[in-house]
């Protein structure tokens, strides 16, 4: 999961934006919003998101401002503003996009996904050595929390996920086993291994290992080993041919 700050002082926009988020990017926790300079300082240095949604004018000033404000910027940053003409600028400060007002959905999405891949590449970079330098073992196992309590699992042995709502139900390549789970797909995304899993569509998350053959359409579809098919959103069909390169 992405923790997120938004920061805007247009109510209306605001809440287009918090809508998009919430329904379209489950992998994305909004902590809060701020509406000025000095409460979005305030909640960045209390809250210390990950990713911060950034409006350009916020009552009178400048949202530049709150960057000039920090020594070490430890979040990635999308712009959402109705100025067409600070591109430049907030390139300066290495936005990964600049998203214009009205909000288009695919424009911010399509940037929140850019947001969620460099900041998991992130976490990884972090999280791959120890302090002496040595390479933690692999973790080749997932704990899954069901009603009756945790259930282990062989990570090479999921063949796919599913969204359901706020739960997850994991297929299994062993007697086609399902398991349901009371967190979001989102969450799975971040922890599961990129190399070896990829979000196929907003409600799929897929093993490699296990898909048989890709069909072409609008957004495709792929089959796999048990015959199961499952969509590709069009949106996500890049990124889904980067990783088979």
């Amino acid at each position: 999961m992405i923790t997120a700050l938004l920061v805007d002082d247009e109510p209306i926009a605001l809440k287009r934006l918090a809508s998009i988020i919430t329904k379209s990017c489950p992998q994305v926790k909004i902590l809060d919003n701020a509406k000025s300079v000095r409460e979005a300082i305030e909640q960045i240095r209390r809250l210390k998101p990950e990713l911060v949604f950034l409006d350009i004018e916020l009552a009178g000033s400048s949202s530049f401002e709150i960057l000039d404000d920090m020594e070490q910027r430890n979040f990635e940053l999308i712009f959402v503003t109705a100025y067409d003409d600070f591109g430049i600028r907030a390139l300066k400060h290495e936005a990964i996009d600049y998203v214009l007002k009205p909000i288009n959905r695919a424009e911010l999405i399509n940037a929140i996904e850019k947001a969620t891949k460099k900041i998991y590449q992130k976490r990884g970079a972090l999280q791959t050595p120890n302090n002496n330098g040595i390479n933690k073992p692999q973790i080749n196992r997932l704990a899954l929390p069901t009603m009756e309590g945790l259930v282990f699992v062989d990570i090479d042995k999921i063949m796919y996920c599913e969204s359901e709502g706020r739960y997850t139900r994991f297929f299994l390549a062993e007697d086609d086993k399902k398991i349901l789970v009371s967190k979001n797909l989102g969450e799975y995304e971040a922890s599961l291994s990129p190399n070896l899993f990829i979000r196929i569509h907003n409600s799929s998350l897929v093993n490699f290992s296990y898909i048989e053959k890709y069909v072409k359409g609008r957004g495709g579809y792929v089959i796999l080993r048990n015959g199961k098919i499952l969509p590709v959103s069009s949106r996500r069909k890049d990124d889904f041919f980067d990783k088979l390169e």
